[in-house]
C-alpha cells in the first residue's frame, strides 16, 4: 500500500519515456509536460515526525494531482523494491497538478546518499526552471507533548525566497541545526542560484505527526495560493499514524544514522 493508502487501479505502472541521470540518480518522467507558472517544485521526504511524506501525500490528494514521473537511486538504495498494482515502482515518486510539481519518497533515504539526492532535486529544479523549491519538513520540539497547536518556522535561500518568507507572518528559524535532505538543500541552493524555502512545524521526534502537517499545510497554503484543505487530514490522524508506523520505525533508524537528535532551534554556541 502506498503511503496515501490508495487502492490499486485498473492503470498499468507508467512507461519512462525520459530518464536523466545526475550523478548515479535517475529522475524519469513518464509523460511530456509543462507546469503553469509561477511554478513550485514541493519536497517531501520521510523526516522528523514524516511531516513531509505526510503533508506532500495530503496535496496531492486534495489537488488530484497525477504521477508523471520518479526518482530512483540504482546503485545505493538497500536491496529493495517497492511494489504497486504487481509491478515495480521507484522509491521517490512525481505528482503534477498545473504550476505544482510534487516530490514524495515511500522510503527514507540512506544516510550515504543524502547529498547526492538534494544535489539531484536542485540540478533538475535548476534545468526545468521552478521559480521556487518549498521543503516542508518538522522540528523535534519538547513541548509537542502538551501543546496541541504546533508553531511553524522558515528557513529560506535566496532574495524572492526571502521576500515571500517575510510576508508569511510566522517566525524564522533564527538559530540553531538542521540535518538531513532539506539542510542540504538550504546550504546549497545559493550555488544553483536557486529559491528555496523550508517550512517546519514543531512536530514529535519518531510519531507520526498529521497535526504538524496541518500546520504546515496552512502555511504553504498563504505561500502559494492554493487553497488545502486540512480537515480531512485531522479527522483521520490516528488512521494515518498506525497505517505510517512502518514508515516512521524505517525512517527513525535512518535519521539515528545521521544524528538527527542533534536538530535544535536555539544557539549551538551563544555569543
Amino acid at each position: 500500500m502506498s503511503i496515501s493508502g490508495e487502492e490499486p487501479g485498473e492503470d498499468l505502472v507508467p512507461v519512462p519515456k525520459r530518464e536523466e541521470v545526475y550523478d548515479g540518480v535517475v529522475i524519469y518522467e513518464y509523460e511530456d509536460f509543462v507546469v503553469q507558472e509561477p511554478s513550485y517544485i514541493v519536497v517531501g521526504l520521510p523526516d522528523t515526525g514524516l511531516v513531509g511524506a505526510i503533508s506532500v501525500t495530503h496535496i496531492a490528494s486534495e489537488l488530484g494531482a497525477i504521477e508523471v514521473g520518479g526518482i530512483d537511486l540504482p546503485a545505493m538504495m538497500p536491496p529493495m523494491t517497492l511494489i504497486r498494482k504487481g509491478e515495480p515502482i521507484p522509491p521517490i515518486r512525481l505528482f503534477l497538478k498545473d504550476n505544482v510539481l510534487l516530490v514524495l519518497s515511500e522510503a527514507p533515504v540512506p544516510i550515504n546518499y543524502v547529498y547526492k539526492l538534494s544535489k539531484a532535486i536542485m540540478e533538475y529544479s535548476v534545468k526545468r526552471r521552478f521559480k521556487l523549491l518549498v521543503s516542508l519538513t518538522g522540528i523535534a520540539s519538547p513541548s509537542r507533548y502538551r501543546d496541541e497547536k504546533p508553531r511553524a518556522y522558515w528557513a529560506a535561500s535566496g532574495r524572492e525566497a526571502l521576500e515571500k518568507a517575510l510576508s508569511l507572518g510566522i517566525e524564522s528559524f533564527d538559530e540553531g541545526i538542521l540535518i538531513g535532505p532539506y539542510a542540504v538543500i538550504l546550504k546549497e541552493a545559493s550555488k544553483y542560484r536557486l529559491n528555496t524555502i523550508v517550512l517546519l512545524a514543531e512536530s514529535f521526534m519518531d510519531i507520526p505527526d498529521p497535526e504538524a502537517a496541518a500546520t504546515v499545510l496552512k502555511v504553504f497554503s498563504d505561500l502559494t495560493g492554493l487553497k488545502i484543505d486540512t480537515t480531512k487530514l485531522l479527522e483521520e490522524a490516528e488512521l494515518i499514524r498506525l497505517r505510517m508506523r512502518e514508515l516512521m520505525k524505517q525512517t527513525t533508524r535512518t535519521m539515528s544514522q545521521m544524528g538527527k537528535e542533534l536538530e535544535v532551534k536555539h544557539p549551538v554556541i551563544y555569543t
